[in-house]
């Protein structure tokens, strides 16, 4: 125990070291909130004492679930660990880059993405995965089987998604219609995410108080 509490306090103050290198050693580490929702227990919201604190048992639950998976890393076919494994490939006509947390083998041989989250909430869409799935076809002419999300507050996987069911003409044709709406400033809006937005204080949909002008829309042959 005592081994592997000194390895994850080694592997915690790299990163913690990595952050002030990125931000200055000045970087005030209690403006680290992933949260500001309030308990009983926790009444200050996940500011940086809470991370502190429960990012080391993440830690400890990675390293343990790690050790029980029988999962091996997948290595590309350049020799690249599928560590934090960026890709960037043409989709819909314009270059797309992405990073995918772990892709790992099981013992039975098949190809598994797996994206690790902090958060409370298990994601309820599996499209992340699909794109990513894609990603690896157009980059390497392989395709997993399988996809799941590693959630960090139970120390387990979330179940697995088969990950044949977004092709990458599908992709392809997305892209495509995100960069039309883009070229042309169109963006509808999603009133789900809006918890999740960090720009809501500059979007016009809910009042922000710092929103730019909509600008006035020509709309044709609505009747």
């Amino acid at each position: 125990m005592g081994s592997n509490c000194g390895k994850r306090n080694k592997s915690w103050n790299i990163e913690v070291g990595e952050i002030k290198q990125l931000k200055g050693e000045a970087y005030n580490f209690a403006e680290l909130r992933q949260s500001k929702r309030t308990t009983k227990a926790n009444p200050d919201g996940e500011n940086s004492s809470w991370w502190f604190d429960n990012g080391k048992k993440f830690l400890d639950s990675w390293i343990e679930w790690r050790k029980n998976s029988g999962w091996t890393i997948w290595t590309t076919p350049t020799g690249e660990p599928g560590i934090e494994l960026v890709m960037e490939i043409e989709v819909g006509g314009i270059s797309f880059k992405g990073a995918i947390d772990r892709i790992f083998v099981t013992p039975d041989g098949e190809l598994v993405i797996l994206d690790l989250k902090t958060g409370a909430r298990t994601p309820t869409t599996e499209l992340q995965l699909q794109v990513y799935a894609c990603m690896m076809e157009r980059a390497y002419g392989i395709r997993p089987s399988w996809g799941c999300y590693w959630m960090a507050r139970t120390g387990s996987t979330s179940a697995p998604v088969n990950l044949n069911k977004f092709t990458l003409s599908k992709l392809d044709e997305m892209v495509a219609l995100f960069q039309k709406a883009r070229e042309q400033n169109l963006y509808l809006p999603n009133f789900d995410g809006c918890k999740m937005c960090s720009l809501t204080e500059y979007c016009y949909w809910v009042d922000g108080g710092k929103h730019l002008p909509l600008g006035e829309l020509e709309i044709h042959n609505v009747k």
